[in-house]
């Protein structure tokens, strides 16, 4: 029994060590893909900038301004020279206490930025500690991580606002701009993150939920999936383990756990628009945040 309690917790030590694998051996996007908004670092597989949406009224978000990343611990000396060329002044971290300390990041260049810590959840709540259990399983479906990943977007909503509130009241004044957003895979956590300053600045819901997927592009979550599959295949047992389908929610982005997030906020608060007021986010402030984040369309002159 020790031995077999053993033999997972390595299955799920591998698998982690494997996703790390695929962030040095792996470019962050292939360059004949590469969409203007990402941002190709060494050591990450997900970050981009959101600059380039349109507003409802037509207004496009400024470039360059609000950029969203996985963590940075693994970022070499030309991505921080890179960042510092973008011109980021400020990071704001949302990983837990656990992350933060165990993988933290060291600026490797001249210009370091201001730092903000604001975790979202703990790693001793209880979704944290369900889901080390489920990595620990030799065998999970996909529906069990979905679930899994669902109620995590319910406990961001319930456990979050404290520090989503300290986030919007840094990306509200402009001073601090550029401003880099991440948490650990930079896409539940951060993805929320982004979706709350896509929500203030109105962009419609279609959009917003276009750049939450974007992940899966950009990221290449079906092929770390697999990649997760195969390598906890090799440390079980009797050779089996999580199909790439399993691991898919984990290392990916699925509607439904955005959907599950909007679910809980209007389950407390009544509306996104109460929920951003909740933040800090009043219509003044938003519209304060419109007038400065984004531009005009340009109009056409009349040819007469």
């Amino acid at each position: 029994m020790r031995n077999s309690s053993a033999r997972l917790k390595k299955t799920a030590y591998m698998a982690v060590i494997a996703t790390g694998l695929w962030v040095l051996a792996n470019p962050a996007f292939p360059n004949e893909l590469a969409y203007e908004r990402v941002i190709n670092l060494e050591g990450t597989t997900n970050t981009r900038d959101i600059g380039g949406y349109q507003t409802s009224d037509l207004r496009t978000i400024r470039p360059r301004q609000i950029i969203r990343s996985e963590n940075l611990s693994r970022l070499t000396a030309g991505d921080f020279q890179q960042l510092e060329e973008i011109g980021v002044k400020t990071v704001i971290d949302l990983r837990t206490d656990r992350e933060h300390d165990k993988s933290p990041t060291v600026w490797l260049g001249d210009n370091p930025p201001q730092f903000y810590h604001f975790p979202v959840g703990d790693a001793q709540n209880d979704w944290f500690k369900a889901q080390r259990r489920l990595m620990k399983k030799s065998r999970f479906t996909e529906e069990q991580s979905l679930e899994l990943m669902k109620d995590g977007y319910h406990m961001i909503a319930e456990e979050g606002p404290p520090s989503y509130q300290k986030l919007m009241g840094v990306v509200l004044d402009q001073s601090n701009w550029p401003i880099l957003i991440h948490c650990n895979a930079g896409k539940d956590r951060a993805g929320v993150a982004v979706t709350l300053i896509l929500e203030a600045l109105g962009v419609d819901r279609e959009t917003i939920m276009e750049e939450f997927l974007l992940t899966n592009e950009i990221g290449r979550s079906e092929e770390k999936s697999v990649l997760l599959a195969n390598e906890s295949k090799k440390y079980s047992r009797n050779g089996r383990g999580p199909s790439a389908s399993a691991w898919y929610p984990i290392v990916g982005v699925q509607a439904e756990m955005l959907e599950a997030f909007y679910a809980s906020v209007n389950e407390q608060y009544g509306s996104m628009d109460a929920f951003l007021t909740e933040l800090g986010v009043d219509q003044e402030a938003r519209s304060a945040l419109i007038a400065s984040l984004t531009t005009e369309q340009p109009k056409l002159a009349m040819v007469e």
